[in-house]
């Protein structure tokens, strides 16, 4: 009797302590090969079925690409689109050539050298030079 206790305590402790994963490729892919080898050769998968759950696999893998680019994206460091919000402000900043205080409305945004520039007229500013914003109304 003590064994089946410590089957099913062991049974109850695993159970909780598993984390909830999700069904990744691989998992796929082994359902997948093993529900073709346990078919029964007097019955086979019909076509549609299995192109469909190939469907389903290629689905799977594009949706998991696209999460991890996605993520890689808005994790970098380069990510652009986290200047958009000076966009249509008024900024100043110093000139570096003649010290002189200057301002003018965001028209865009570039990056160049692991640096970031917003262009104001026909000038490129270095985003660290600017000295203040004021939000459009």
């Amino acid at each position: 009797m003590s064994s089946i206790q410590s089957i099913n305590s062991y049974s109850t402790a695993t159970i909780g302590n598993t984390n909830k994963q999700e069904l990744g490729k691989e998992a796929f892919l082994k359902i997948l090969v093993t529900q073709l080898q346990q078919q029964d050769p007097t019955q086979p998968q019909k076509d549609g079925e299995f192109i469909g759950q190939m469907a389903q696999l290629s689905v799977l893998e594009q949706l998991s690409n696209l999460n991890k680019s996605l993520t890689a994206y808005l994790e970098s460091s380069n990510n652009i689109s986290q200047y958009s919000y000076v966009m249509g402000n008024k900024v100043t900043w110093t000139n570096p050539e003649t010290n002189a205080q200057e301002s003018g409305v965001v028209t865009g945004v570039h990056y160049r050298d692991n640096l970031v520039y917003f262009k104001v007229g026909d000038q490129e500013i270095l985003s660290s030079a600017i000295t203040s914003m004021e939000l459009e109304k």
